[in-house]
């Protein structure tokens, strides 16, 4: 059973320092997750806590589910658990939009004079971040962005998957097929084939 959608847009004067814990359950699509090749094997347990300080909130916690994907070797389905720690923080849009404004001045100044940085940590630090308006907080685009963050580019149902037969189709996983093993071209075919024209030569 699913939570109503208001559970992931909590009431900033709701959140102090002392910290706001929520801890709910979302479908795919109440995260905007309704997508081909977005689909869950049931809900998504949320765990988090929300603190506040100053206008700037950070959230913490866990996303746990089970993802349904489809092997890449292979093209069958399978479970793939997923579990996601969660960080991130939120700004005002206000200092959001100063904040770009300072990023821009200070990239026209690096092209003035160049100063050493940390790029890595400094994009790290970009996309932890958030910006909010209004009295309430919507969590379900950063929820949503974590989840996407976490599938694998290459996903497999096991290590050592054995894909398909490349002559019948075969799932090799299920059984064997009868096709004889497939046979790379020798290098040294080429050169034998010369050989033979400048015999006949």
């Amino acid at each position: 059973m699913t939570v109503p959608m208001d559970m992931l847009n909590p009431a900033i004067v709701d959140i102090g320092p002392e910290g706001l814990p929520l801890s709910c359950s979302a479908s795919g699509p109440q995260l905007g997750l309704d997508g081909p090749e977005d689909r869950f094997d049931g809900p998504l347990t949320i765990q988090l806590e929300l603190l506040q300080q100053e206008g700037r909130i950070s959230v913490t916690g866990t996303l746990e589910g089970t993802a349904i994907r489809q092997c890449v070797r292979c093209l069958a389905e399978y479970a793939d658990p997923l579990l996601v720690s969660l960080y991130a923080e939120y700004l005002p849009q206000a200092t959001g939009a100063a904040k770009s404004a300072q990023a821009e001045q200070g990239r026209r100044t690096a092209r003035r004079a160049p100063q050493p940085v940390e790029p890595e940590e400094e994009a790290d630090e970009e996309d932890e971040l958030y910006w909010y308006q209004g009295d309430h907080l919507d969590l379900a685009p950063m929820l949503r962005e974590q989840v996407i963050l976490a599938a694998p580019m290459q996903p497999i149902c096991r290590e050592d998957c054995l894909g398909l037969c490349p002559q019948c189709g075969q799932n090799l996983n299920e059984r064997r097929c009868g096709c004889p093993p497939a046979q790379a071209p020798s290098p040294f075919r080429v050169l034998r084939g010369r050989g033979s024209k400048g015999e006949n030569a």
